[in-house]
């Protein structure tokens, strides 16, 4: 089932503001409100909040076991390796676009490599930002150790349209 347009927020871009933007921890802000990074990333949180993360989504199979008080904590585990099903494609996006408009989100996978930039690229697409591969190049500007998995991208690829 593809999306329907104008159905998540649509927001101005300001992708080419963020690539000095590259924060202290190793999540890394890849839209105004929105950072990616790995479940140390989330773990950390527990500890300290600079920037003031209102709601952490978590791809990975693990969940999240330090928590902050005040952070909202949503597990929407995908694999890897694997297509994504589109109800579980559609529960993120929603997930995204409604925490996205009320706060600032860190969404994460177990490294920050693969589900986390890929999903935030589709997700990017998807608010008419730009295309997935646009939006993976320039996440790959402040992260350029990430490497999408293709089944993965593949099947994000096939959920947008």
């Amino acid at each position: 089932m593809p999306l329907i347009p104008n159905r998540h927020t649509s927001i101005i871009c300001p992708m080419d503001n963020m690539r000095k933007g590259h924060i202290a921890w190793d999540a890394s802000r890849v839209w105004e409100r929105l950072y990616i990074g790995g479940i140390a990333d989330a773990e950390e949180l527990a500890a300290g909040n600079p920037h003031r993360i209102s709601t952490v989504i978590s791809l990975s199979e693990i969940p999240v076991e330090s928590k902050r008080r005040g952070v909202n904590y949503l597990h929407l585990p995908i694999e890897d390796e694997e297509p994504v099903p589109v109800r579980q494609f559609d529960a993120i996006m929603d997930a995204l676009s409604e925490n996205i408009r009320w706060g600032t989100v860190l969404l994460h996978c177990a490294s920050g490599i693969s589900r986390a930039p890929s999903m935030a690229g589709a997700y990017m697409d998807a608010v008419g930002c730009m295309g997935i591969d646009a939006a993976i190049n320039e996440i790959r500007q402040l992260r350029p150790f990430i490497h999408p998995s293709s089944t993965l991208l593949n099947s994000l690829k096939e959920n947008l349209r």
